[in-house]
This record gives structure tokens, C-alpha cells and sequence, in this order.
């Protein structure tokens, strides 16, 4: 999504939260856009024979209490942390009404969520994402470098410990945010 859209995005919607989280909104959802839509891609002869299984699941309770979900990848057991991250990190995005996120190396991933009336999904419409996740993770199709999951609670409210490319981009959308507001 160019800036310019964005820019515009934000001047034509509510937002919650300062301008750089309204704009970390507005490219998470075209990026979780983008992901499903290479979810759907995925055929499902390619992913047959991976074993997706839901363990357990407890339904949510109200307002108040999140839906728990866990589930046992056995070609994942004893993967690297990396993957695990990975798939986290994809996960959240998918999904986006995540709580929280756990894993082990036994091959389960555990999840807290909140099922929303519009985007809420069924455990097995969960579990199918996850196994086309873990797919395309495996093919290094989707990368091992996506952060989001790993620094999820590091880096909350920490404007320091920002990268340098997030520096730079967040320095080029104040800069073009001035320019605008300017004319």
C-alpha cells in the first residue's frame, strides 16, 4: 500500500492509538489480506499427508475469557525455534484476535483467542490454517525471519529498541506527513 493511500486511509477513518500504530494497523491488515490469500493457494493435495490435530479446546467465555486451542503438529516435534517463531508470528497475523501464543518442541502449539461475531473462526478452520501455515513455512515459501511473535512483549512501548529499517520508515512517513500537512 503506497503512503500516500495510507495517509489518506488515516485522515478518512478513526483510529485507535498513535499515528504509528494506526499506521502498523493499516499494513498488517494488507498483509494479513495478502497471507490468506496465499493460504488459499495452498492445494490441498499438498498438504494431505501433514497431521493436524486439535487436542483440546475450550470455548470462550463471554467477553472475559478467551477460547483456548492446542494443537499437535507431529512432523513439527523437535523443529527449531525458528520455525516455531515463524509459524507464530504467521499465526497471530492470520488470525489477529490472538491473546497468546505458546509452543513446544512436542510438535503443540496452544493458542488464546477471542472469536469475534465477523471474523471469528472454528477450531477446524483454525487447525486448517495452521497446517497450510506450517506448510508453506516448511517450503520456505513464507520466510523465518518475521519478528513480530518474538519481540511481541519486548519491545511493546520501547520506541529504542526499534530496528533501523523501521526507524527509517517511520522517519520517511513523518517526513512525507509534514510535507503534506504543510501544503
Amino acid at each position: 500500500m503506497p503512503i500516500e493511500m495510507v495517509i489518506e486511509k488515516l485522515g478518512t477513518s478513526p483510529g485507535q492509538g498513535s499515528i504509528l500504530e494506526q499506521i502498523d494497523k493499516l499494513l498488517r491488515r494488507e498483509q494479513r489480506k495478502q497471507l490468506l490469500d496465499m493460504l488459499e493457494q495452498v492445494k490441498d493435495e499438498e498438504i494431505e499427508h501433514r497431521e493436524t490435530k486439535i487436542e483440546f479446546f475450550v470455548r470462550q467465555s463471554g467477553k472475559k475469557q478467551p477460547a483456548t486451542l492446542r494443537i499437535f503438529l507431529p512432523d513439527w516435534r523437535g523443529y527449531d525455534e525458528i520455525f516455531w517463531h515463524a509459524l507464530g508470528d504467521y499465526v497471530i497475523l492470520a488470525l489477529h484476535i490472538v491473546k497468546d501464543v505458546k509452543y513446544d518442541t512436542r510438535g503443540k502449539i496452544t493458542l488464546h483467542y477471542f472469536a469475534t461475531m465477523e471474523e471469528g473462526k472454528l477450531p477446524e478452520e483454525i487447525k486448517d490454517i495452521i497446517g497450510r501455515i506450517a506448510y508453506l513455512v516448511e517450503t520456505e515459501i513464507l520466510p523465518t525471519d518475521f519478528t513480530r511473535f518474538r519481540r511481541m512483549d519486548e519491545r511493546r512501548h520501547q520506541l529504542g529498541e526499534m530496528s533501523k529499517e523501521e526507524a527509517a520508515a517511520i522517519g520517511a512517513a513523518f517526513k512525507l506527513i509534514t510535507s503534506v500537512l504543510k501544503l
